[in-house]
């Protein structure tokens, strides 16, 4: 995708931005997070809803792509945790059961985006691009 490094807006700590993605299969973790390191996007994995909120506490990544449904802390009760940090991650939830993305979009969340998955690569790091450039 050309023109996507050359705008590289920083995170809440002036570092390169850092995208988390949280997802339990860790397979499609080390898929997208692979990928979106071929555009030069520093990338930290959890697998679960506490790991990431503690992560984004410590780390404050720019983006985070949450899976909806994990065990344990799902991802709209994180991102519901989420909306009491001293910073505001662009959150873009994903499920790939209609019902949670249904409950994810009532749910009147402060997120990006929530989409379906599997989403392509392609099309999951344009929303990673326009989450960062939404920055400010």
């Amino acid at each position: 995708m050309p023109g996507f490094a050359a705008k590289s807006p920083s995170n809440v700590t002036g570092q390169q931005p850092l995208v988390m993605i949280v997802d339990d299969d860790v397979e499609q973790a080390d898929q997208i997070a692979t990928f979106l390191s071929r555009f030069g996007i520093a990338v930290v994995k959890e697998d679960n809803g506490f790991a990431a909120v503690n992560t984004m506490r410590r780390d404050k990544p720019s983006v985070v792509i949450m899976d909806v449904r994990m065990p344990g802390l799902d991802g709209i009760k994180a991102a519901q945790l989420a909306a009491n940090l001293d910073y505001k991650p662009k959150i873009i939830l994903m499920s790939g059961y209609a019902d949670q993305v249904k409950r994810a979009t009532e749910e009147g969340l402060d997120v990006f985006a929530v989409v379906d998955k599997p989403l392509p690569l392609r099309v999951l790091v344009r929303f990673v691009q326009n989450a960062l450039n939404d920055l400010g």
